[in-house]
């Protein structure tokens, strides 16, 4: 009996020290890959008008763990294209152990603004990013350093969240790709290299069963942050002689319904809405910029899914042109509508889409976009969610 006592404590004692080992030492290690191929009639892009193009791939490395049973940490690296590798993401949570349950997130993340940009364009029912977050966001979505805190607060049979989170300041930096030529911010080439005044972000939340298989949730966000900087005149700089900070509020709203009779089959119809309120600079009105996108996504057989997307952005900007003396006010609509399905051949560590869409703007004709893609997971963690 002794003997057996003493069996068992050793055997409990190496089962411990094997599961703490696992949980400080062996992190879930995942890489994702995104390969497409594509073509379009967009005649500002003629060296790729009408034909078969294959794009540079994407890759994407995650890390991720509990460093103990109350902290977990995630870590995302990716390589887009001919690039370097960057850090995405690369966090702490704290998601049980402080005062009045909060949750307490640390490092730079994809911001909870919505429910589609906190996600990565891989785990998407379709391709690419809505239209209103490539404009506002910028082509790698909303991220920033940041020390976000929420709690649940007590709304009976819904789930309601609030969130409030302290940035860095550099969410809204101009990217550098086609869709963020904001002008009005370009001003100073040196931005990167100016001091931003710290930003902040908050969400509220609520989810509630409509039945045993359906849930409806809605949300909303708001997010201040410094958009660039105003130009070196006499009428740009502050009191101490540094540039003018322009300031931009972006302010969403959002909605989502999921109907989940089975495993097998899904509903889900989302939207979401967008303002964007930048300051211009030189004592210049406010630019207001609207966008929406909505889509309804239908799942069968488990692993095909078809579905439809709309989205529409309105963007002020204002634009310093060579053959105009002074910077003038431009309005870009653009409209884009498209199609979507995707098949997971046998399990969940690949997946194929297919997308076409046709593109209307008022600076230029209508033209369609087809898109193919492949994205591969090697690793725990999946591309997508059955």
């Amino acid at each position: 009996m002794r003997i057996g006592i003493i069996c068992l404590g050793l055997a409990l004692l190496f089962v411990h020290q094997d599961i703490y080992s696992q949980t400080t030492l062996n992190p879930d290690i995942s890489a994702i890959g995104d390969f497409r191929i594509f073509s379009h009639g967009d005649a500002a892009r003629s060296n790729e008008k009408e034909k078969l193009n294959l794009a540079d791939p994407e890759v994407e490395l995650n890390i991720n763990g509990y460093l103990n049973p109350y902290v977990r940490a995630d870590i995302v690296m990716g390589w887009h294209g001919d690039h370097n590798a960057e850090i995405e993401e690369a966090y702490a949570t704290f998601l049980r152990g402080l005062p009045f349950r909060t949750n307490l997130r640390v490092g730079k993340y994809l911001l909870e603004f919505g429910r589609l940009n906190p996600i990565h364009p891989h785990a998407y029912s379709f391709i690419d990013r809505p239209l209103p977050h490539e404009y506002f966001f910028g082509e790698e979505g909303l991220s920033d350093m940041t020390i976000r805190a929420s709690i649940a607060l007590p709304t009976g049979g819904a789930f309601t969240e609030l969130m409030c989170g302290l940035l860095k300041g550099d969410a809204l930096t101009p990217r550098e790709h086609e869709h963020m030529e904001d002008d009005s911010t370009a001003a100073v080439e040196q931005d990167s290299e100016d001091k931003r005044d710290l930003g902040f972000f908050g969400r509220l939340t609520t989810s509630l069963s409509l039945s045993e298989s359906a849930e409806l949730a809605i949300g909303g966000s708001v997010l201040n942050a410094v958009s660039g900087f105003a130009g070196n005149d006499e009428h740009d700089v502050d009191e101490i002689g540094d540039p003018e900070q322009l300031r931009s509020w972006i302010i969403g709203g959002d909605i989502k319904y999921k109907s989940k009779p089975s495993r097998y089959r899904s509903l889900q119809v989302e939207a979401e809405g967008i303002m964007r309120i930048s300051q211009s600079g030189a004592n210049e009105d406010d630019l207001y910029s609207y966008g929406s996108y909505g889509y309804i996504d239908y799942r069968f057989r488990q692993k095909y899914n078809i579905g439809g997307i709309l989205e529409w952005v309105r963007l002020d900007e204002i634009q310093n042109l060579e053959d105009q003396q002074e910077p003038i006010a431009h309005r870009n609509n653009t409209c884009r509508a498209g199609l979507f399905v995707g098949f997971a051949p046998i399990e969940e560590t690949s997946l194929i889409r297919i997308a076409g869409h046709w593109i209307d703007t008022n600076e230029s004709d209508g033209y369609w976009e087809a898109k193919m893609q492949l994205v591969i997971s090697l690793g725990p963690h999946r591309p997508h969610n059955f």
